[in-house]
């Protein structure tokens, strides 16, 4: 039972289920920057349906991906072979049938707006999987719209949508994201080349590679700073200041002395914290 568990990466499910509820509470503000929670203007069921719904789609898209990837993941990922060494791959094919079906299902119940989004983000991880990652840049842009979506999901679980910059957000969620997925296509270059895949890292090279992640988690960076312009909170200023620039400068730093496929593995990580703590902001903005 374990492995089905391992498949579905819980830690990324646990973060998307954060994300969205830190909007949630982010939109029920009573004022903007640190204030009392309004939770009337929270919709009940929709806002949990809502988040279900992105986490059962999301998890059957990791499954599909795991079978589609079981050739590159013996040269990209040798330890950590999830699907073709804990379960059969009929198995998880019914277990991927099962949670997108519930997610799409969850999505109905909260919406017919929602049930046919969550229908549209089902379809285009199948396709992911099987065809887009492998094309330049394609896979990218989709899943990093994808990242964005789970912030703009957010906003069907509340009434009004105020004082929690949903758009912004949604933005660097895209931004950082695309940056990540450029990471990995260098973290998986061996593994992808062999595979005779056609990713912006193989076609274009490592450097063209670094410097098109670099810039997008400069344009994140600077979006963080349009917002504190915009809203001038103080302890919006203080957060950004002293936790989020470093961070980016951090991660642009690494990125200019990465050449390892451990490097790119370390900002991987990174960047995927750096999002979360960035979305941590919409509480004080």
């Amino acid at each position: 039972m374990i492995h089905y568990l391992r498949i579905i990466r819980p830690i990324n499910l646990l973060l998307t289920i954060l994300t969205q509820w830190l909007f949630y509470l982010s939109a029920s503000r009573v004022n903007a920057g640190l204030s009392l929670f309004d939770f009337s203007n929270l919709r009940f069921p929709e806002s949990i349906t809502a988040t279900l719904a992105c986490v059962f789609v999301a998890a059957g898209g990791y499954v599909i991906n795991d079978i589609f990837d079981i050739e590159t993941d013996k040269i990209n990922r040798p330890g950590k072979r999830i699907a073709v060494e804990s379960t059969s791959v009929k198995s998880m094919r019914i277990y991927y049938i099962a949670l997108t079906l519930t997610g799409i299902s969850l999505g109905f119940i909260t919406g017919l707006g929602m049930g046919i989004l969550s229908t549209v983000i089902a379809v285009l991880l199948y396709f992911y999987s099987s065809d887009f990652k492998a094309e330049f840049l394609m896979g990218n842009l989709l899943v990093s719209l994808m990242a964005g979506m789970v912030v703009y999901i957010a906003s069907r679980g509340v009434y009004l949508v105020n004082k929690a910059y949903f758009a912004e957000f949604s933005s660097i969620a895209f931004f950082i994201t695309f940056a990540r997925e450029l990471i990995k296509d260098l973290e998986d270059y061996d593994g992808d080349k062999e595979q005779g895949y056609e990713t912006f890292a193989i076609s274009s090279g490592r450097v063209k590679t670094k410097i098109l992640s670099s810039l997008f988690i400069a344009c994140s960076l600077a979006l963080l700073v349009l917002i504190g312009l915009t809203g001038n909170e103080i302890e919006y200023w203080i957060f950004t200041s002293t936790i989020l620039a470093p961070l980016h400068l951090y991660l642009l730093w690494k990125i200019y002395m990465s050449s390892e496929k451990k490097h790119y593995s370390h900002i991987s990580n990174w960047l995927k914290y750096a999002m979360f703590i960035g979305l941590l902001a919409s509480l004080v903005s």
